[in-house]
């Protein structure tokens, strides 16, 4: 029994450490909807305060359209609180929308601050025959910094 019992701990304990991880993927959801099954967003901090934001979107089935409706970028104040400091739409920005596909990737960069933190707020978009759905994600926290 001893021997089951530590067996079992070990096996959770590599299970949070896994889970610990896949901590820098800040929102991945699995099947997420009718429309999505799964999505991932996610910021890195690159050199000379660049922030890269990278959303990716699998969908149930081929959708008509399917991808990244818009990407908003928030910056942390000095009152703490985040404002939006740039919104990227599918209108604006090249690249965000895929047609007749099941899948989509994309990224950008943005250019910060140096030592001022960010996230960004992505807005996933599928669309099909039966109808369309948005569905909302935040990335983790980063900061900007000025070397690599």
């Amino acid at each position: 029994m001893k021997l089951f019992s530590r067996r079992l701990c070990s096996f959770i304990a590599a299970l949070i450490l896994t889970a610990t991880l896949l901590e820098p993927m800040a929102c991945a959801t699995a099947r997420a909807s009718d429309y999505f099954a799964v999505t991932s967003a996610v910021a890195y901090a690159e050199e000379n305060g660049k922030i890269l934001i990278e959303a990716d979107v699998c969908a149930t089935e081929t959708m008509s359209e399917v991808g990244v409706k818009s990407i908003t970028i928030y910056e942390k104040q000095s009152d703490g609180y985040y404002d939006d400091v740039k919104t990227y739409t599918r209108y604006n920005t090249s690249g965000m929308i895929a047609a007749s596909n099941y899948t989509h990737f994309k990224s950008l960069t943005y250019q910060g601050t140096i030592g001022k933190k960010y996230y960004a707020e992505i807005a996933f978009y599928a669309k099909n025959s039966d109808g369309n759905e948005t569905l909302y994600c935040d990335t983790n926290v980063v900061t900007a910094v000025s070397i690599p």
